[in-house]
C-alpha cells in the first residue's frame, strides 16, 4: 500500500469493483518479509511522442534553510514517534500533531488508512515502530524521510517544517509542476515533473510488466492503457485510500483503460521490502495491474462472479512472494476466510465478495492467491482455472461450476482446498 505490519499481507489488494471492473493493490503486507525475489527489467522503450515538458516550478523560498540537518532529523523522528504510537494506542488525535493539517486531502488519507488499520484482525497485538534512517532535502522547503519499521520495511515519505515542527506532508498541486505526456508504443504514460527521478524508471517496467504477463498468462491487450504516475493523493482526492495503484477498464476520461499508480516517494505509496527495493516491490505491483487489463480485455472477465478469480489471477500472475505463506499462517492461526459463506448473511463474507469484507481484504488476496495456486496444481493448470471460470460465468453458482468443470462436488473440493493450504507452511 503493505501491529507489527508483517502480519499484513505484503502488498495485498483492496478491490473496488463496478462497471470499470477497477482493482488496487493496497498498502497492507504480509505475515514475514518475503525472501529476496528476482525482477526482469527490460531495455527502455522507445519514446515516440513527448507532448510537453513545462519546466519545474520557480524557486521559492525554502523554509528547510533554517533548519541543520541534526535538527531536521530529531523533528522528523519525533514525528515518527507519534505516528506510531497513534496506531499502538489507536489514537487518532496524535496525528494532529505529526501530520500536516493545512493540507485536507493529505490529512484524510492519513486517517484512512489508520482506521483501516484499526479494524483489521492484528490491531492492537503488535507494536509499531519507525527508525529514521537518512534525510534527502527537495526543493520548497521539503525533505524526504527514509527510514525502516520494527521489521526491516522500509518506506521514503516528505515532511515539511510547521511552526517549528517537522510533520509528515505531500506536495501541494502547486509545487508537483504541470502534467507530462508521453507516447510509448504500448501505452500513454502522464507524470509529474516533483517525481521526475523515478519516472523513467517506472516506464521501464510497466513495459516489463507487459512481458510479463504476456510470458505467464500467454495473451496481451492490443489496446493501448493511460499510465497515470501520481506523486500525491491531492490529484485524484476521491481515489481509494488504501490503494498504491488500480486498473480500471474503460476509466479514463476518454474512454480507454486507465492504470492509476502512486511514485514512490510519498506516503500514499507506502511501505516497501528493502530485499527487493521500492522498484522491484513495485514490478509486482504493475504486473499484477496490466494482469486485471489482460483479464478484462482478453478474456473477458472471465469468473467475473467471483472476487478471488479477479484477484487471485493477478497475484498468481505477478508471482507475488509470500502469500501462500501468510494465508497458511493465517488459516492455521484460526482466521479463515471461506470461499462461500453460508449462514445465511446478506453481506457476505467470504473469498467471492471480497468487496463485502468487513476486514481483512488483504489477507483475502493472499487466500485468493492461494486459491489461484490451489486450483491450476491440482486441475490442470491455468487451463483448469479457465475452465471454471467460464463454468461459473455459464452457471452462476460456484457448485455447479465445480461439478461441471471438474466433476467433483463442493463438499470435496473445500476439503482438499483446506488440507493443500495448510501444508503451505
Amino acid at each position: 500500500m503493505k501491529t507489527s505490519k508483517t502480519l499484513f499481507p505484503w502488498l495485498a489488494a483492496l478491490l473496488m469493483l463496478g462497471s470499470s471492473q477497477l482493482a488496487c493493490k493496497t498498502v497492507l503486507r504480509e505475515f514475514s518479509p518475503p525472501e529476496p525475489g528476482y525482477v526482469v527489467v527490460t531495455p527502455t522503450p522507445q519514446i515516440l511522442v513527448v507532448t510537453a515538458t513545462p519546466a519545474p516550478p520557480a524557486p521559492e523560498v525554502n523554509p528547510a534553510e533554517a533548519f541543520s540537518d541534526d535538527q531536521i532529523r530529531a523533528g522528523i523522528q519525533a514525528s515518527l514517534n507519534l505516528y506510531a504510537q497513534a496506531y499502538n494506542e489507536n489514537k487518532p488525535e496524535l496525528l494532529e500533531q505529526a501530520v500536516d493539517q493545512e493540507n485536507k486531502p493529505f490529512r484524510r488519507i492519513v486517517r484512512s488508512r489508520l482506521d483501516e488499520y484499526q479494524k483489521s484482525s492484528f490491531a492492537g497485538q503488535y507494536e509499531s515502530k519507525n527508525i529514521l534512517l537518512d534525510i534527502q532535502r527537495r526543493e520548497l522547503g521539503y525533505v524526504i524521510a527514509h527510514f525502516e519499521d520494527e521489521d526491516g520495511w522500509q518506506a521514503d515519505w516528505p515532511f515539511r517544517p510547521v511552526d517549528g515542527r517537522w510533520v509528515l506532508t505531500e506536495p501541494t498541486l502547486e509545487h508537483i509542476g504541470e502534467a507530462v505526456t508521453t507516447e510509448t508504443e504500448h501505452f500513454t504514460f502522464v507524470t509529474y515533473p516533483w517525481a521526475e527521478d523515478v519516472n523513467p524508471k517506472i516506464i521501464e517496467m510497466m513495459e516489463t510488466a507487459r512481458q510479463q504477463v504476456a510470458d505467464r498468462l500467454g495473451k496481451v491487450p492490443a489496446e493501448k492503457a493511460k499510465v497515470r504516475i501520481v506523486p500525491v493523493y491531492a490529484l485524484d482526492r476521491f481515489g481509494a485510500m488504501s490503494a498504491i495503484a488500480w486498473y480500471s477498464k474503460g476509466g479514463d476520461a476518454d474512454g480507454g483503460d486507465l492504470i492509476h499508480i502512486y511514485a514512490p516517494n510519498s506516503f500514499a505509496y507506502s511501505y516497501y521490502d528493502p530485499d527487493l527495493g521500492w522498484d522491484g516491490t513495485l514490478q509486482l505491483t504493475l504486473t499484477h495491474e496490466y494482469t486485471h487489463m489482460a483479464h478484462a480485455r482478453n478474456y473477458e472477465n472471465a469468473g467475473r462472479l467471483a472476487d478471488w478469480m479477479s484477484e487471485g489471477l493477478a497475484e498468481y500472475i505477478s508471482e507475488a512472494p509470500g502469500n501462500l505463506r501468510y494465508a497458511c499462517h493465517a488459516y492455521r492461526s484460526g482466521t479463515v476466510i471461506p470461499i462461500l459463506d453460508e449462514s445465511g448473511a446478506v453481506a457476505k463474507q467470504d473469498l467471492m465478495h471480497m468487496t463485502n469484507l468487513d476486514k481483512d481484504t488483504g489477507l483475502a488476496y493472499a487466500y485468493s492467491h492461494a486459491l489461484v495456486s490451489f486450483v491450476t496444481s491440482k486441475f490442470g493448470g491455468l487451463e483448469g482455472f479457465w475452465k471454471l471460470a467460464e463454468a461459473l460465468d455459464k452457471t452462476s453458482d460456484f457448485k455447479k461450476a465445480l461439478k461441471e468443470a471438474f466433476g467433483i462436488e463442493f463438499k470435496d473440493f473445500n476439503q482438499q482446498w483446506n488440507q493443500w493450504l495448510k501444508n503451505q507452511c
